[in-house]
């Protein structure tokens, strides 16, 4: 007959068998594919009419991981048409145990992360506090750790492993690898502390180490900081805990300290003008406190120096910059009206006949 060729034996099997286990993976390939465009599809219908964030969460939960799932059910049931000796069936099923618990793993770990994503990160937002804001990516991390350690263990025992007597060994070898990894030890107990103690918190600007900038994001080992030149700059949080830092963002207000000089020759009428011009300009800045200090300060080598002294109304790094924008224009535009000179640095010779 045309199809006794199905009866040929490969590898222990029959070809007609091994056509049942290539076409029970690949209904079930086209099966998982269905589930996800009905999840992308009309599930995202359904689930809209469900008020917050979880059916965002749901839709999450549907695709890839469950679609992993039921490709490893396909290839397990796929190998029921097949027979082969002990020794196969054993590995086989290992490794199915070890794909399911993969598959478990992923799921849990997407469940996490859509959990954090779609209903604690939204909930922090709303709260003054920024500690959570913080300790969001941290436990985020932790229980994804948490899932794997597990899995692993689960895999473990499903092999034959005695996991008890593994952990009691692993109890000694902590010893050794808590010598090994003492510099990342150190820097999870900076981050705890800092976490703690919060000598800074995201958003803050800060100068610490020589480096100036805002805190974008606090991780148990390091500290990532966006400096003045807008770079991420990486800190290990155990160098960090224990050197000074300065919370620049904690000033209630910012001070800025001038020094004007005018030439030699302005008279006493104009250098009052100029006083009065200099607290005119601040008094008018609606970012700055009122009646800032401007008084006659030192006779330079070069100039007559005026002292000028004004704090803004907020500690904002950049309030500062454009109050003392705003100001500094402001005195130039009415030197020049009122004709008072700006002093440079000058040097009178004389030559002595």
């Amino acid at each position: 007959m045309v199809l006794e060729f199905l009866g040929d034996i490969y590898f222990g099997n029959t070809l007609l068998s091994w056509l049942y286990f290539f076409a029970t993976i690949v209904t079930f390939v086209v099966v998982a594919k269905i589930l996800l465009y009905f999840a992308k599809g009309f599930g995202r219908r359904i689930t809209s009419k469900i008020k917050g964030n979880f059916d965002d969460i749901i839709l999450d939960l549907m695709e890839e991981p469950v679609v992993f799932t039921v490709v490893v059910l396909g290839i397990y049931i796929g190998y029921q048409f097949l027979i082969f000796d002990e020794i196969v069936d054993f590995y086989f099923y290992n490794v199915i145990n070890l794909l399911t618990i993969a598959a478990g793993a992923w799921l849990t770990i997407r469940i996490i992360e859509a959990f954090m994503e779609k209903a604690l990160e939204p909930l922090t937002k709303r709260t003054e506090s920024k500690l959570d804001d913080q300790l969001i990516p941290i436990l985020r991390t932790t229980l994804k750790i948490v899932v794997i350690l597990l899995a692993g263990i689960i895999a473990l025992d499903n092999f034959g492993v005695d996991v008890v007597t593994l952990i009691a060994g692993l109890g000694i070898g902590g010893l050794a690898f808590a010598f090994a990894a003492q510099r990342t030890i150190a820097d999870a107990f900076g981050g705890i502390s800092i976490l703690m103690t919060r000598p800074f918190v995201v958003g803050d600007t800060i100068d610490a180490m020589g480096v100036v900038g805002t805190v974008e994001e606090i991780h148990l080992r390091h500290t990532r900081i966006r400096n003045l030149d807008k770079r991420i700059v990486i800190v290990p949080n155990a160098d960090l805990s224990g050197k000074v830092i300065i919370n620049i963002s904690s000033a209630p207000k910012r001070k800025t300290v001038w020094k004007i000089g005018v030439t030699y020759d302005t008279s006493i009428k104009k250098v009052e003008k100029a006083k009065e011009i200099i607290k005119k300009a601040v008094n008018g800045c609606k970012l700055c406190e009122k009646d800032p200090t401007v008084a006659f300060d030192e006779f330079s080598s070069s100039s007559l120096d005026i002292l000028v002294v004004f704090f803004t109304k907020t500690g904002s790094w950049g309030d500062m910059v454009k109050a003392k924008d705003q100001i500094g224009l402001e005195i130039k535009r009415e030197f020049e009206k009122a004709k008072i000179e700006f002093a440079f640095p000058t040097q009178t010779v004389h030559v002595k006949k």
